[in-house]
Parts: structure tokens; sequence; C-alpha cells
């Protein structure tokens, strides 16, 4: 499991990094053709609308995985042990849930961008595409945190286990 979750990890990455590098090489030759040549590309603004999408939802799994994203601990580490290992499995619960309801809703997005067939006015990207993204990126922060709980349920038991010797 460890090895599928570092292989989808440096997928992500380079994913990103791809879509990034896209994304500075069209502003920066979209901002001279806009203000030197005075004729910008109208189709610029959409396919940097779809780049930030598909960064923020390639990198939010890599930055998950390595608990890079915003956390306020002082308040459960200030709290007695009983007490922190409750708020502990609370906040797990909480992110299952949210996690859970964002991929619902990602999916049924998706779906009104099907039947409604929007696009994207001047490149006609359908929108379906532009954030199908999404669902892909929550599934994947779904698998990370399951494998990170398993591992925590596992050194506990160890911890356990050799309480009791």
């Amino acid at each position: 499991m460890k090895k599928l979750l570092d292989v989808l990890n440096k997928i992500e990455v380079v994913g990103a990094s791809i879509v990034l590098a896209g994304l500075i090489a069209f502003t920066f030759v979209g901002v001279p053709m806009r203000y030197l040549m005075s004729h910008p590309f109208t189709w610029e603004e959409e396919l940097q609308l779809a780049c930030m999408v598909w960064i923020t939802f390639l990198a939010a799994p890599a930055a998950f995985r390595s608990k890079s994203h915003v956390a306020i601990e002082i308040v459960v580490d200030a709290l007695p042990a009983g007490l922190r290992r409750a708020a502990e499995v609370l906040i797990a619960v909480v992110v299952y849930v949210v996690l859970i309801y964002f991929l619902l809703r990602s999916h049924n997005f998706i779906a009104v961008m099907l039947k409604t067939n929007r696009k994207t006015p001047i490149l006609m990207i359908p929108y379906s595409w532009i954030y199908s993204i999404a669902p892909v990126s929550i599934v994947l922060m779904l698998i990370s945190y399951t494998e990170e709980k398993i591992e925590e349920l596992k050194a506990l038991f160890r911890g356990r286990k050799e309480e009791e010797r």
C-alpha cells in the first residue's frame, strides 16, 4: 500500500508541476501580447482558470498525505491524554464526513455540468472536464487518510501488546 501511495504522490506532484509550467508559460506569453502588442489572447483566462483548478486538486492529495494542510493542533495537544484521543477520533470522523460530502457534491456538480453541456465561452472546453479532477482528488485523499488511520491503529495495538508483556 505504501508503494502505491508513493507512486500516486509522484504522479500528483509531477502532474501539478506540468500544469503549473503550462500556466506560467501561457501567462508569460499572454502578458506581453496584451500590454506590448495590444493583441491579447482571448482564450488565455479560460486556460488559466482550468490550470488553477487542476493544480489545486492535483496538489491537494499530496499536501494531505504529507500533512501540509492547515491544522490547529495547539488545542488538541493541550488536552489530557483521554480527551486528546477522543478529540482525535472526533477529528477523524469529521474529516471523513467532510470528504465524503465533498465527493458527493462534486459528483452532483459534474452531473449538472454534463446534463447542461456547459462549456467555456471561447475554447468550448466542457466544464465537466475542468472539474472532473475534484472527485479523483477527494478519493485520493480518502485513500491516504484511511491508510494513515490504519497505520495509527497498528501502532496503537503494537503499543498495547508491548504494555501487556
